[in-house]
């Protein structure tokens, strides 16, 4: 069964878009899961795109760190071209880091760095091609820029905020793994009923367990183990266990059917192993090879 077909059954009525969240930075060279291919080269761009294509996914959506993250950009163009290519959708997802980082380094101009992100030229290229969503939504992860600056600056695009335009599952401090989540579903259910949804997501399970050793340890070529207690970005390990796929149909029954597109979050990111990833999954189904 593909995504598109599990969403279209647990929610029969809904007649939307099913899209994917996909991690843009895992090619920056920092301590990430092992991952066998360079999410900057157009061609694995195509393949991502493709399985992604082949689950009813229509719409990626990039986390994206702007300009001043080179790896994180140039992944992010190469899917927009890669959607552009297919016939599919593109749209960006501000990544906190997007508005920590300018020209000189990380600094707290938030709105500021945004601001000069969107109007870096091959980002402009990325928001004006064929393939960027008809909406023009530009979704924000909680940057700390302002977004009603933004909408006035940018009129043309309609930002939409974390919890609000879109949702994403939380994962409270509870011990219990059944309550733990059932606590998430809960409050994922809260940003669903909001009337200003657009982008409702579900995940199958979630787990950043594994923390990079040495504690601090900056590149991906000097991790030496992992410490399975910690979090990959420090403190206590997150963990929502999929219970056989249960979890999974406790979210989408959140979900208004009216809701013009649903999200999986998300495609590929490992350091998460949020639902799966997916693209694990789907590569794995069709022997896709990365070298």
């Amino acid at each position: 069964m593909t995504s598109l077909e599990l969403v279209q059954r647990a929610l029969p009525t809904w007649n939307g878009r099913l899209a994917a969240h996909d991690i843009c930075y895992n090619g920056d060279g920092h301590p990430h899961r092992a991952i066998p291919y360079d999410p900057t080269n157009l061609s694995v761009a195509l393949t991502k795109a493709k399985l992604a294509k082949s689950d009813g996914v229509t719409l990626i959506i990039g986390t994206w760190q702007g300009p001043y993250a080179p790896s994180c950009h140039a992944a992010a163009t190469a899917m927009s071209t890669a959607c552009t290519t297919l016939g599919m959708q593109f749209a960006l997802l501000i990544d906190p880091w997007c508005a920590k980082l300018s020209p000189h380094g990380a600094d707290t101009s938030y709105t500021a760095n945004v601001t000069a992100a969107l109007q870096y030229a091959s980002t402009v290229g990325m928001l004006n091609a064929t393939s960027y969503c008809p909406e023009k939504y530009i979704l924000d992860f909680n940057s700390g820029a302002d977004l009603g600056a933004l909408a006035k600056t940018f009129p043309q695009y309609k930002f939409l905020a974390q919890g609000q335009g879109f949702s994403w599952i939380s994962v409270p401090a509870v011990a219990d793994s059944a309550a733990r989540n059932a606590s998430a579903v809960g409050n994922l259910k809260s940003q669903h009923t909001n009337p200003a949804m657009k982008v409702a997501s579900f995940c199958a399970s979630f787990n950043d367990a594994g923390m990079p050793l040495p504690t601090g340890v900056q590149a991906q070529t000097q991790v030496t183990g992992r410490d399975y207690s910690q979090s990959v970005w420090g403190g206590p390990a997150r963990i929502l266990d999929s219970f056989a796929g249960q979890f999974a149909q406790q979210q989408l029954a959140t979900i208004n059917p009216a809701t013009p597109i649903v999200a999986i979050v998300s495609w590929a990111d490992y350091d998460e192993q949020s639902s799966g990833p997916r693209e694990k999954v789907v590569a794995e189904e069709q022997g896709v090879s990365w070298t």
